[in-house]
């Protein structure tokens, strides 16, 4: 083995290794886990929960199972494909790459937990701006209550999955997919398992996107500061509602918001992550 991938495979096992208290937490037996790197590519393990049942998994799967232990945690119904995991929750079939972490954080937050308040809501002819879109699970809350959804995502391999799900779930036709990240400025970035590409996004948005919608969600790891900072932005958009998570403090978007005549209720905590939500002011 070259040094390269030498590196690698210690720091899978390291990263591996960090979810000992998850598989404490989640397993009748952790031994299996421990070992279950070092069995034979062809070996199969059986992983019986703590709280009942069983699934089996393919030794060469090993890193996969941090991942199957925190879904399980969650309630969330799962199995593993060769190019995907494939998930089931509150209705939805949703894919995932097999090298994604923390589905099951952002599943149970979207859609068991709705934190967006999507479940109830009447969307018929409405539309949603959905920023920062993962591989598709708001999006197609949204447009499983009727909307018509412009879907943003800077990620190659997340947009890919999100065509997939879109068919999975017959939602495509009520679905924009922009395979853009709406930023700062535009720009490409490459990472090991993927490559992100951003736009200018108040530019972008004036161009492509249609003036007034029910409702803009922001999930995009910061972005969200420099896109409300820009007055032009929520000025063509004019969202009656917008939801929004944060991840610098909520104050400067606080101040935007209410510029631009948005009334933030109730007031956000003072935490660097939150969630945020907004209305816009009826003119007397």
């Amino acid at each position: 083995m070259t040094q390269a991938p030498m590196r690698d495979a210690i720091r899978r096992l390291r990263l591996y290794y960090k979810s000992r208290p998850l598989f404490e937490q989640v397993l009748a037996d952790p031994q299996v886990a421990r070992w279950l790197p070092f069995r034979r590519r062809g070996a199969r393990a059986e992983i019986r929960w703590k709280d009942g049942g069983a699934w089996t998994i393919e030794a060469r799967n090993w890193s996969h199972l941090p991942s199957a232990c925190r879904l399980h945690r969650a309630g969330i119904e799962f199995d593993f494909l060769d190019d995907a995991k494939r998930i089931r929750v509150d209705g939805l079939t949703l894919y995932s790459p097999l090298w994604a972490r923390e589905e099951a954080s952002y599943y149970r937050e979207t859609l068991c937990d709705d934190v967006y308040g999507v479940k109830g809501s009447d969307l018929a002819g409405a539309t949603v701006i959905d920023v920062g879109a993962y591989v598709g699970d708001t999006t197609l809350a949204f447009a499983r209550q009727g909307a018509t959804v412009h879907a943003f995502e800077p990620s190659a391999a997340f947009c890919g999955f999100i065509r997939r799900n879109l068919e999975a779930n017959r939602l495509g036709e009520r679905v924009t997919l922009h395979p853009v990240g709406l930023a700062e400025r535009a720009g490409t970035r490459r990472t090991a398992n993927d490559t992100l590409n951003f736009v200018a996004g108040p530019d972008y948005a004036i161009e492509h996107l249609p003036r007034g919608a029910e409702m803009l969600k922001l999930d995009c790891e910061g972005a969200e500061y420099a896109l409300l900072a820009d007055p032009r932005f929520l000025a063509h958009l004019r969202p009656r509602s917008i939801r929004m998570e944060y991840h610098a403090g909520p104050d400067p978007l606080v101040r935007h918001l209410e510029r631009d005549g948005y009334r933030v209720d109730p007031a956000p905590c003072t935490s660097p992550v939150g969630l945020l939500a907004a209305t816009r002011r009826v003119a007397a």
